[in-house]
């Protein structure tokens, strides 16, 4: 997964998080638990993603090289799937508004 990748799936999933955080706050509350726990992810993920790029790329492609190239799958395959269930609970509770507004 390239930066830029990272880069646009992260700037995706902060906006629909904002978005979901707003329309929490003015009603939804019976959603606010399963919203909690998304924080939750959201913040481990942001968390190991920002000590992995301050650790710097030749620190972790060192680490990465130590361990075997399996490690590297190992990380891409982590990351994709946080994304994944992060972007699958956003939308679950995204949609569960929409339908409260209607």
């Amino acid at each position: 997964m390239t930066n830029e990748t990272l880069d646009s799936v992260y700037e995706e999933l902060k906006q629909l998080r904002d978005e979901i955080g707003l329309k929490l706050h003015l009603g939804g509350m019976d959603l606010r638990d399963q919203w909690g726990e998304l924080e939750s992810e959201w913040k481990t993920w942001t968390h190991q993603l920002a000590q992995e790029l301050d650790a710097g790329a030749e620190d972790v492609e060192a680490k990465i090289r130590e361990a075997g190239g399996d490690d590297l799958r190992k990380v891409e395959i982590k990351t994709k799937l946080a994304i994944s269930k992060l972007q699958k609970g956003f939308k679950e509770v995204a949609d569960k508004l929409n339908e409260e507004r209607q």
